[in-house]
């Protein structure tokens, strides 16, 4: 899943039309519908705001993994207590590995394009 997927199941999970969700952020549907499709494009205020409307971590959010993101929703709407427990840190230290792991393999790209240009 990503960003927009994520923005997307939140919504509809808690029976959230895009006009509703867009009256909340003082916005019109259309705009709230361009930050759904492409949220990569918005404000990180603007993701900000979506969370709390959503009432849910900005982390939440932007996590690509669709088991997490429906625990993390799970824990803040439902309070289940039969299911895993995460913590806001575990999912930031995810967040930070994942993110890690994306500037390693960015890095080493740069690498390979070094190589490649300077022979």
């Amino acid at each position: 899943m990503n960003i927009s997927d994520n923005i997307r199941m939140l919504r509809e999970k808690l029976n959230y039309s895009q006009e509703y969700v867009a009256s909340k952020l003082n916005m019109t549907q259309q705009a709230y519908s361009a930050i759904e499709k492409h949220p990569e494009k918005t404000s990180l205020i603007n993701l900000r705001q979506i969370a709390r409307v959503l009432n849910v971590n900005i982390t939440t959010l932007i996590l690509e993994d669709d088991y997490f993101v429906q625990q993390n929703f799970n824990q803040q709407h439902c309070n289940i207590a039969s299911q895993q427990h995460i913590t806001a840190n575990e999912i930031y230290e995810r967040l930070i590995a994942k993110l890690e792991n994306e500037v390693d393999y960015l890095r080493k790209c740069l690498d390979e394009k070094d190589i490649i240009t300077s022979t």
